[in-house]
Formats: C-alpha cells, structure tokens, sequence
C-alpha cells in the first residue's frame, strides 16, 4: 500500500493515532481504578472503600505506570533521534494493545481468592501495579518521539498550531475513552447486584478485549501513515542512570528552567484529575440500577472537550503574536472560572458539584482560556531543541520526565489530601463521605491551578 504522504498528512495519522492510543488508555485507567474499588469494597465493605488506606493503595497502584514512565522516556527519547520516531512509537501502540490484555485476569485472581479476602485484595493490587508498570514501559516510548515528530515537522510560524492539534488528540482521546471505560463498565452489567463474584470477575475480562483492538488500529494508522525514517546513528543501549539523567537535566537548561514548576503544576493536574476524578466520583456516587458513576462521566468529557475545542486556535494566534501574551490569556482562565462560579452560585441550589450542569455552565468559559496553556508551553519547550543535531525527541524526553513526575505527584499527593478529608469524615467533622472526597479533590486541584497561575505568570519573554 503506498501512500504519498506530505508532512500535513503524517501529522494527521500521528494525531489520529495519538488520539486511539489516550481512547485506550484512558479506558483502562478507568476500569483498572474501578476494579480496585470493586475488590476493595467485596473485601472490606462499601464505606471502607474510601477510607484512607484504601485510598492509598489505590495511589499505590496508579504510579507504577507513572514510575516506568520516568525511568524509559529519557532512553526512547534518545532512542528516536537515531533511529526514527516511527520505529519507536509503532513499539508503544502495538506493546500497549498486549499490556491490555494483561489486565484481564485480574479480577479473576481476586475472584478465585475470595474466600481469604486479605490475601485476594493483595494480589489484586500487586497484580494490577505490575501490569499498570509493563504498560507504563511500553508506553514511555509513545509521548517523547510524537513530540518529537511533531516538532521536527513544524517551524517557529506554526509550531504551537501543530502542539494544539497534538494537545487536541490527547484531551480528545481522554475525554472519549474516560466515557468509554465507563460505559464497558455498565454495558457488561458489572454492578449488576444478581451477578455472582465470579460472573462479576468475568464481565470486568471481556472489557479489556475491546481496547486491543482499538490499539491494534492505532498500530496500523502508524504504520501506513508515518513515513520509514532515515537512520542518523546507532541507538545506546540502555542504561537507567544515564537515561534517567539526561531526561533530568534537559528541563535544567537555562533555556528551560522556568517552564520546570508551571509543568509540575500542570502535570500533577493532569495525573490527579485523570485517576482521582472517576475514582473520587465513583466511590462516591450511589448504585442506581447497574449505572454506578455513570453521572460523573459526561461532566468529565465536558471538561475535557472545554480545554481541547479552543486550544487549535489559541495555538494559531500564539504562532502570530508571541507566546506569552497568549499564556497570560490562558492564566487568567483561574479567576474566570472563579467568577463564573460566584455568578452560578444563586443557581445551584444546594449542588454545587460537579455533575451540576450550572456548575459546569459556570467554568466553561475559564476552562476555555486555559486551554491555551498546554499547547503554548510545549511550543515554548520545541523552540528550544537544536534542528540541526536533531534533538526533537531528546528534548521532548525532558518534558515527558517532568509531566510523569508531575503525575505521579499528584496522584500521590492528591491521594494524600482526598484521603485526609476522608478521615475528617471518619472523626465527624464532615458529615458525607461524598462531601469530603470532593472536597479533598477540589481543594487538591486549586492548589495546583494557584502554583500554575504562578509559575507561569513569571515566565520570561
């Protein structure tokens, strides 16, 4: 099959694939935290699932792909540089569609130790930490050599454009597969309260198959759709010291430096709203007929779709005027979302919450300034990268070490905060444990907006 391909279409099939490939792993996230709350709540109860152990251990699990992440970007980045992007990300989507498949036997092995259920949930979650890990390393070598790829086919006249476009596939594919996931989860009948443990276990397996062949499809668009690269050097072997160390010290460039904490703020944003936000709104919303967190899903695709749909255009006029009146727009999304929500107040009858729609109508316009921020800063960071010496997916390295290390911070964190809130539940000081996981993420998520805000308010011309 050929193809004549020009750098726009390569674009194109680069973003389609990078859209499949967030589909199916935002799909998984989902199941993969919902199969531990389902384990968690058979093996110690409903209330006990969001206790703050049990928060912990589901941080625990979600930062092992975050942790893979960290230590193979800074070697696929490299990596990509001598041998080409495309070799690199066709082994991320075609790994990632068998790492899902391994997920599938977790709730099996929950299922077949049910009768010792300490020892069942221990597994599970060991279980699930490692698979989530094999699916981080493969994975690692999707985001740095696409950056990459994108920042070698563009020029300082369109290159935050391009970022958009990219930023667009990324938030796209969350949204759809954070509904996706969800709607596997209730179209098998799951929380189905006639179904056994076991025949619940089966239903959770039949997801998964779903996903591989969403990522097989991602595997193919890749390899139709990219052109064979030109090989410029052999490849290093690698090395986690090194690897890790020049991912590290490429955000540490003077010409880097500032974007370092705006990023982490940004990072630990996405890891904690991308695992805290369905897990937080699953655990907290009431079984209804089989559709358990089904209310928490549209209103999570809304915020997603509010920060893509602008980003294309905001991309465009930071490509005209410069990128940092237009990262000034973005931050003022923060106070726009503030004042949104105090004129929404006399509407909210008592629902301030997300599922809300006048809550949702009320941050719509602020989600749509920041929009603005992800695509014009990863533009900011491939101004840096020498062309030349064809660097694109070296540099591209450093960003994704500091996104993934941002990650995990806040799920971590954000762990640490929702399950606080969920102890001052437990000793009274708030009345629903609804109230105090929302609350904890809430709190979590503004904290991170302010240092953003900051950061990013500081930047340099």
């Amino acid at each position: 099959m050929t193809i004549n391909r020009t750098p726009t279409l390569e674009l194109i099939f680069l973003y389609a694939s990078t859209f499949l490939l967030r589909v199916g792993f935002e799909s998984s996230l989902i199941l993969f935290d919902w199969m531990l709350v389902w384990g968690i709540e058979d093996a110690f109860g409903h209330e006990n699932a969001s206790s703050f152990s049990a928060i912990l251990l589901t941080a625990f699990a979600g930062i092992t792909f975050l942790v893979a992440e960290v230590m193979f970007t800074g070697y696929y980045g490299n990596r990509s540089d001598r041998v080409g992007a495309k070799p690199v990300i066709l082994f991320a989507t075609f790994g990632a569609a068998f790492a899902l498949l391994m997920y599938a036997p977790a709730s099996f092995i929950y299922s077949y130790f049910s009768h010792t259920r300490k020892t069942a949930i221990l597994l599970l979650v060991l279980y699930l930490a490692t698979v989530h890990f094999i699916h981080g390393v493969v994975a690692a070598a999707n985001v740095a050599p696409a950056l990459g790829f994108v920042n070698h086919l563009s020029t300082n006249k369109n290159r935050s454009l391009h970022m958009a476009w990219y930023d667009n596939a990324i938030f796209y594919g969350r949204a759809v597969g954070m509904t996706f996931g969800g709607f596997l989860w209730i179209g098998m009948g799951v929380d189905n309260p006639h179904l056994t443990l076991s025949d619940q276990a089966m239903q959770i397996a039949k997801t998964f198959p779903f996903l591989f062949v969403l990522l097989l499809i991602a595997t193919l668009v890749v390899y139709f759709g990219l052109s064979h690269p030109q090989k410029t050097g052999d490849p290093k072997p690698f090395s986690l010291k090194e690897d890790i160390t020049i991912a590290f010290r490429v955000m540490l460039e003077p010409s880097r430096r500032a974007l370092l904490v705006p990023w982490l703020a940004i990072a630990a944003l996405i890891g904690s709203a991308s695992l805290w936000g369905p897990s937080v709104t699953f655990r907290a919303s009431a079984e209804t007929g089989g559709h358990r967190g089904l209310d928490a899903l549209l209103p999570i695709m809304g915020v997603m779709i509010a920060l893509a749909l602008p980003a294309p255009l905001w991309g465009w006029y930071a490509d005209q005027i410069g990128r940092k009146r237009v990262l000034q727009f973005g931050i003022s999304g923060l106070p726009a979302m503030g004042i949104g929500l105090l004129l929404g107040f006399p509407f909210f009858r008592g629902q301030a919450s997300i599922s809300n729609p006048i809550v949702l109508l009320s941050i719509m316009p602020g989600l749509m300034l920041m929009s603005a921020l992800a695509p014009v800063m990863m533009s900011r960071l491939g101004d840096t990268a020498r062309q030349n010496v064809r660097e694109d997916g070296h540099v591209m390295s450093g960003y994704h070490f500091v996104l993934a290390g941002g990650e995990i911070l806040g799920i971590l964190a954000g762990g640490i905060v929702i399950g606080l809130f969920a102890m001052f539940h437990e000793v009274g000081l708030i009345r629903h444990i609804s109230t105090a996981l929302v609350s904890g993420f809430l709190f979590f998520e503004v904290a991170m907006l302010l240092t953003a805000f900051i950061g990013i308010w500081r930047l340099p011309e």
